[in-house]
């Protein structure tokens, strides 16, 4: 089971992308599941697809990895979505990458209070600095436990380390003790009462950092 670690380099690795990311959160619920309609359009599909294309291709600060399993041909069964910012920036480009509901999320209440919460907490915890930012991790639930999650967040833990950045994460509760693993530590836990948009329960989404290891290459 030799796993690699390779960039996304074509629209079609983003096409897969969109399903490993479906995979991964399908029948998770949570908060975040809100962000997703239901049912599942093509429209919705490759609205998501094209948005990624535009960030790969014309966003010089953000990377798309994928894990490649080479005994199975190739095949990808995890991917990432990393920023990041060695400079400053100005408020003018952090508010283009800060996540605002749109017309689409009108009459969607959770999913509008849920990305309210994202924009709030990327804007409070990483602002304008210099930052690390894992924006998406999803791991291909047929392939959990072979370590493609955690070599995704490595890549980028690395790279934080011999930049002296510090990094930045929303997580699941599922994925939490994993990022702990990693050296995140939570600065921010917040618990959702689902039941105020038609689900079950509670769910809780925890702000992670991790600060850089001194003189790390």
């Amino acid at each position: 089971m030799p796993l690699q670690v390779h960039p996304i380099t074509s629209e079609a690795d983003l096409a897969e992308f969109y399903h490993i990311h479906k995979s991964a959160f399908a029948g998770v619920g949570g908060i975040a599941s809100l962000l997703t309609p239901n049912p599942i359009t093509t429209d919705y599909i490759q609205t998501f697809i094209d948005k990624h294309i535009k960030s790969w291709r014309e966003e010089t600060d953000v990377t798309y990895l994928k894990v490649i399993d080479t005994d199975m041909g190739g095949k990808m069964i995890a991917c990432a979505k990393w920023r990041i910012n060695h400079e400053e920036r100005t408020e003018e480009q952090i508010q283009s990458m800060l996540p605002i509901p749109g017309k689409e999320m009108e009459g969607r209440p959770g999913a509008q209070e849920f990305m309210w919460f994202l924009c709030r907490a990327r804007k409070e915890y990483m602002g304008t600095k210099p930052f690390c930012f894992l924006n998406i991790l999803a791991t291909d639930p047929e392939h959990h436990r072979k370590g493609a999650g955690a070599m995704l967040i490595d890549w980028g833990v690395r790279k934080a380390d011999s930049a002296q950045l510090p990094s930045f994460l929303e997580s699941t509760q599922m994925g939490r003790p994993l990022y702990e693993r990693m050296g995140f530590r939570p600065k921010e836990v917040v618990t959702w009462d689902l039941t105020k948009y038609g689900l079950e329960g509670t769910d809780t989404v925890t702000v992670m950092l991790r600060e850089p290891l001194l003189h790390a290459v």
